[in-house]
């Protein structure tokens, strides 16, 4: 019984030691992460379109202000949430023992993998609302009861909205309808705190502010990264980044031919898309909560996998003969 808890606290800790070495090497990155954080706060966001999210800035206030070092322990807090959350939501559904530690240990290395010098206190809580949704979709759960997430997440992150998108994507024309109106009502009470909150830009001198797109107000970036993902990437270094996201996004394409994996595969391209079209495609943070949501949503022990391979294999034998 003692195992368990002891494993995911060394496996945590090294973790943390690692990412920790990532991310807060440099101090204007940290500097900006730490002023955006007072900016929601204080409703002077960087950009209008982040005056919703209050929630992690809430969180980091919490561990002593909007500061470096505050910040410091709620990314840690929010990596262990993440670890322990993971391992039993893979429990839950079945995994074994060893088998969730392997989970939490590829999600580790994935995270490793995709950090990045600006990585926002709210990206940690999204960990968290993704892991939740995958292990709650894999299981078969319907919206209804993700009530409490998603208004969680409305006041966190627009990234919640990719949840009711879901039973767009997967639901009977009943359930459709009902998610379209609740990506509705949540897209419009984000606009309305936006709007309650945002007093103005903060007083940064030097700082560029983007314009915001008319409606949606989130920043559109699709002609850069198109040049980032076909040109520039490719003469400075980064060709790494290009052929992993045209590697993901073959992927999902491949997973979206087989009828099991059709949903999955279909909401993971949208998501990217929208990274396209409001993100930056570089900032390998972005992919984060698409890592969280497979891994809870696929993830499962090797000797399962092999034999329902191998019952499939015979099923078909079957059928043929």
């Amino acid at each position: 019984m003692a195992a368990p808890p002891v494993l995911l606290a060394w496996l945590s800790l090294a973790e943390w030691k690692i990412i920790e070495r990532l991310l807060y090497a440099d101090a204007a990155s940290v500097g900006f992460v730490v002023e955006s954080v007072r900016g929601v706060l204080a409703g002077t966001p960087v950009s209008k379109s982040w005056a919703h999210r209050v929630v992690a800035p809430l969180l980091v206030s919490l561990f002593g202000g909007a500061n470096e070092a505050a910040l410091e322990r709620f990314a840690a807090g929010a990596l262990v949430a993440a670890n322990v959350l993971l391992f039993f939501c893979l429990r839950r559904r079945g995994v074994s023992l060893v088998g969730a530690a392997h989970g939490v240990v590829a999600f580790g290395l994935a995270r490793f993998v995709l950090a990045y010098k600006l990585e926002y206190p709210w990206d940690g809580v999204d960990q968290l609302v993704f892991l939740t949704f995958g292990a709650w979709v894999a299981r078969g759960g319907g919206l209804s009861r993700l009530a409490p997430l998603l208004v969680l997440g409305a006041f966190n992150h627009e990234t919640i909205l990719y949840v009711p998108l879901w039973y767009v994507l997967a639901g009977e024309r009943k359930q459709r309808l009902a998610a379209s109106g609740v990506a509705a009502a949540m897209a419009t009470a984000i606009a309305i705190t936006r709007a309650a909150r945002y007093v103005g830009p903060p007083n940064l001198p030097g700082q560029v502010f983007e314009p915001p797109t008319p409606i949606v107000e989130n920043h559109l970036h699709v002609a850069h990264n198109l040049r980032e993902l076909f040109v520039r990437d490719w003469i400075a270094g980064r060709a790494h980044l290009s052929l992993a996201f045209f590697g993901a996004t073959a992927a999902f394409v491949w997973l979206a031919r087989r009828i099991e994996t059709r949903v999955a595969a279909v909401w993971s391209l949208v998501v990217l898309g929208t990274v396209v079209a409001f993100g930056y495609v570089n900032e390998t943070r972005h992919y984060l909560l698409l890592v969280a949501f497979w891994i809870a949503y696929a993830w499962r022990d090797r000797s399962v996998a092999v034999g329902l391979a191998t019952e499939r294999r015979m099923d078909s034998t079957k059928v043929t003969r």
